[in-house]
Order: C-alpha cells, then sequence, then structure tokens
C-alpha cells in the first residue's frame, strides 16, 4: 500500500487512504474476510467435536463403526446446523461482535484467550479421538 504506483491508481478511484480502506474491509462483521474465515472455522470446530465423540463412543462401545462418505456428510450438515442456530440465524454473530467490540481491553484479551484455549482443546479432541478407535481407518 506504500508504493507511489498503488496509490496513485487508488486515488484515481476516490481512495485517499487505501491502508484504511483495506483494514476496514477486513473487519467489516457483514461481509467482511474475518467473518467469512471466522464462520467458517466455526463450522469445521463443530464438525471436529461430532467427529470426535463418534470416535470416542466408537472406542467407549468397542464396537467398529464402518464409516461411509454419508456419515461424514450427516456429521458436516449437523455441524452447519448447530453453527446456524447459535451463530447464523437472525445475524446473531453480528451481535456478538459489537458486544465484543464494547467490552473494555482486559476482557477483550481474557475472552481472545478463554476462546483460543478452546479452538485449541476442540481441535486437540478431534485429532486425539482416533487414539480410542478399535480399528485402523
Amino acid at each position: 500500500m506504500k508504493n507511489k504506483k498503488v496509490k496513485e491508481s487508488y486515488k484515481k478511484r476516490g481512495v485517499n487512504n487505501p491502508e484504511k480502506e483495506v483494514v476496514k474491509a477486513l473487519k467489516n462483521p457483514e461481509v467482511g474476510v474475518s467473518s467469512i474465515l471466522s464462520g467458517g472455522h466455526f463450522i469445521v470446530l463443530f464438525f471436529l467435536l461430532t467427529f470426535g465423540v463418534v470416535n470416542f463412543v466408537s472406542g467407549y462401545l468397542r464396537t467398529e463403526f464402518n464409516l461411509k462418505l454419508a456419515h461424514f456428510a450427516a456429521m458436516a450438515f449437523f455441524s452447519y446446523g448447530f453453527a446456524y442456530l447459535f451463530s447464523f440465524r437472525e445475524d446473531r454473530y453480528l451481535e456478538y461482535f459489537k458486544e465484543f467490540e464494547n467490552l473494555p481491553k482486559n476482557k477483550k484479551n481474557g475472552s481472545a484467550w478463554i476462546t483460543f484455549f478452546i479452538i485449541l482443546g476442540v481441535w486437540t479432541f478431534g485429532i486425539g479421538s482416533f487414539v480410542f478407535l478399535n480399528y485402523r481407518l
């Protein structure tokens, strides 16, 4: 963005500060890249949680689940539905963004660390759940 040619190109389009516009586009809660990526990751987290539970139950019951593509599709559908109910329906995630933006800085940091450890825990559980299997995929 600091390149002279890039700045001139943006000026022709009527943008005086391209860095500010890029940051605004990334942080826009309705259509920003960050919102799209976090929504996708939210669905993946529910899928990993579901997959981990299926693996754990399979190991606990000492049964062999013959997982097929239809089972993975069902888990993906369940994950999307769950994420939709809790976040995407009626654009609830926008309320969560506004609520987070209004928090004091120390509470934002605490919430960010809690979120980080929850995400790390779900990924660890999802991947670590293969240990509970009685068979190999």
